[in-house]
């Protein structure tokens, strides 16, 4: 397993320590089977048209990354930072969390680990940063 594979699973250590070791682990099988990709997932134009309702946008890519541009109104709290910076999230569980990476691998993993949290519309940007790139949408910072 490569050190980025492992990175991706970082949010789910706070998990993992609430619930003990091997609970944990099945506790997130039964969710991620309970809970099909698609209803976290949305895809990069879909995300844009969500900006209309004033979504929380979370950036969980490293520093490096954010420097070299970030979706506009972004906050930026890095992956593995997520578990122990809740409190800057919505008050509201129900409220709109749109999640993006890199390439939407890390921010899939974040998405479902808030909605283990109870973040029931915590949502994916398919393959984050760069899909939004792709799709020529506004960006901010970088050169």
């Amino acid at each position: 397993m490569r050190r980025r594979d492992l990175l991706a699973f970082l949010p789910l250590l706070a998990l993992g320590k609430a619930q003990g070791e091997g609970e944990w682990t099945q506790a997130f099988g039964r969710f991620l089977k309970r809970v099909p990709p698609a209803s976290y997932l949305v895809y990069p134009t879909e995300a844009r048209d969500l900006l209309l309702f004033e979504p929380f946008l979370l950036d969980v890519r490293t520093l490096e990354e954010r420097k070299k541009g970030y979706i506009p109104g972004s906050v930026h709290i890095y992956a593995g930072e997520v578990p122990d910076r809740l409190a800057e999230l919505p008050q509201d569980k129900g409220a709109l969390i749109l999640v993006y990476c890199n390439s939407g691998s890390v921010s899939a993993v974040v998405a479902a680990f808030l909605q283990a949290m109870g973040y029931k519309n915590a949502k994916n940007i398919a393959h984050g940063f760069k899909g939004w790139l792709d799709a020529g949408l506004p960006v901010e910072g970088g050169s």
